[in-house]
């Protein structure tokens, strides 16, 4: 075996030194701080986000979540403790971020310290020779100083470097700024938003026409806030639901499209506003977002004795676009304790084969469909119930009837039932988040770097006198650039600029 063998041999052999825990430590941080990673985790983070993008949200409606789990049973459970419906809050859905702002933050700061201290460097020196790059040619020249040139050049946006008789001029050094700055922007993003979901609340809440909601946690139907919340951080405020109003589009283009959609608040028994969707109202920095509407049938009912036993707006979910609605009424004070599952219609028709439905989400033939149970509601078992379901499993149907407003219905058991008229509800969410004015500054920033980054090309042109003078009648000049850049543009712009012209250029061979 030669010699050469032999080494060749003794290197593929060559076993390296374990790491220890320090190098181990840098050789894990490297990996986390690469561009490939934070693409990865940046790839990740949307795949986590379809979920959220697809399934109702609790931050966004409640009432979805509550629908969509009612729908589909056998996979609610599984989605509710895996978070799918607050998957912006998850725990795993954070991991993913935390390892993002991570990465980009040890990717981005090194390069911008390199970027700065080459920002404070001249542009590189003229190669000896310059025959092989781009556009290169010999122009004749009326004894111009390199000096002139230089100045010229620095008027028209180039960077300089002048060594005695050559010249390289810059330009499109902002494209690099531009990439730093989409990425320090994204952190700007990334710690503005971490920022809001710890110090943030968000709630949800369900309000009935001439009634009212105050802003203190126990008055909301869902709650959620940040690690870092204070219950002190509440603006003190209360406000009615004095009337919703709502128009629907009646023509065959979009019938049934909301057209008309505000409700009428008044604020702390003092200023009357109309809120609209996409149009908060804004307190303190906690603004009022409506959300949505539905309607709320008035229902009585009495034992035989003529005894109120409930009497109230029942809040019923829409279930289409036609706001077939679905409620539940639970009496738990009788005994036995009676339930009412019950089916509102705006504008009710029967379909033979479907059965009742609404063919329009206003009211112009308003009906319930109802059905009454009695028997044992399972709310003293200490298992939570939700108030939009009725548990039928220990209870015995007694009836069925179909209710027009003002009508009432008396049953087999002597219960007089009594739909005695229709109100609206409108569905508010209520926010503070403290990061969002700072994320967008960040998105902002983030689009200006794109643009320089992509729309700004990095190129060089070299100009030497051969002659060791500081003047001469003939220079040489050349560039570099990106493929896709138009490099001649600029050489023919600086000739110009010195007075010259394109019939002036003279072969490789002056």
């Amino acid at each position: 075996m030669t010699r050469k063998q032999i080494s060749a041999k003794q290197r593929t052999e060559t076993v390296l030194p374990p790491l220890n825990f320090l190098g181990f430590t840098r050789w894990m941080w490297r990996q986390l701080t690469s561009m490939n990673t934070a693409l990865l985790l940046l790839l990740f983070v949307a795949l986590a986000a379809i979920p959220g993008s697809i399934l109702p949200q609790k931050t966004a409606s409640l009432i979805r979540v509550n629908n969509w789990k009612a729908e589909n049973p056998d996979l609610a459970s599984l989605f509710e403790n895996i978070s799918f419906f607050d998957v912006y809050g998850s725990v795993w859905f954070s991991a993913i971020y935390i390892l993002l702002m991570i990465s980009i933050i040890g990717c981005v700061i090194p390069r911008l310290i390199v970027y700065f201290e080459n920002w404070r460097e001249k542009p590189s020196k003229t190669p000896n020779n310059i025959s092989n790059f781009s556009n290169y040619q010999k122009v004749k020249i009326n004894k111009i100083s390199l000096k002139k040139i230089e100045q010229i050049s620095l008027n028209n946006g180039w960077r300089t470097y002048l060594n005695n008789n050559s010249l390289t001029i810059e330009k499109g050094f902002s494209r690099e700024a531009g990439n730093l700055l989409f990425h320090f922007s994204l952190i700007i993003i990334t710690v503005a938003l971490a920022f809001g979901a710890l110090f943030s609340y968000r709630g949800t809440v369900v309000v009935k026409e001439n009634t009212g909601f105050s802003n203190t946690i126990t008055q909301y139907d869902d709650f959620r806030a940040g690690r870092f919340f204070s219950e002190t951080q509440l603006p003190n405020f209360f406000f009615t639901l004095n009337d919703f109003i709502v128009d629907f589009e009646r023509s065959e283009i979009q019938r049934g499209a909301p057209r008309k959609f505000e409700a009428n608040i008044t604020l702390n028994n003092e200023e009357t506003f109309n809120v609209y969707v996409n149009k908060p109202i804004n307190i303190l920095g906690t603004k009022i977002f409506l959300t949505g509407h539905g309607y709320a049938p008035v229902i009585t009912v009495k034992n035989k004795n003529n005894q109120i036993l409930f009497s109230d707006s029942v809040v019923f979910l829409p279930q289409d676009g036609n706001f077939s609605s679905t409620g539940v009424v639970k009496i738990p004070d009788t005994n036995p304790q009676l339930g009412i599952e019950a089916r509102f219609l705006p504008t009710a028709t029967v379909d033979p084969v479907t059965g009742p439905t609404s063919t329009f989400p206003a009211l112009d033939n308003p009906e319930i469909f109802m059905s009454l149970w009695q028997g044992d509601l399972g709310v003293n078992s200490g298992i939570s119930q939700s108030i939009y379901k009725l548990d039928t499993s220990k209870m015995t149907q007694i009836g069925l009837e179909e209710l027009s407003p003002g009508q009432s219905w008396i049953t087999d058991s002597d219960y007089v039932i009594s739909f005695d008229g229709i109100k609206q509800f409108a569905s508010f969410q209520i926010a503070y988040e403290p990061g969002r004015f700072v994320a967008l500054v960040g998105a902002v920033l983030a689009m200006v770097g794109m643009i320089f980054g992509l729309g700004v090309q990095r190129r060089k042109i070299f100009i030497k006198m051969p002659a060791k003078s500081s003047s001469s009648n003939v220079i040489e000049i050349a560039g570099i650039a990106k493929e896709n850049h138009n490099l001649e543009k600029d050489i023919l712009k600086l000739l110009s600029e010195l007075g010259l012209k394109k019939s002036m250029k003279v072969s490789r061979e002056i």
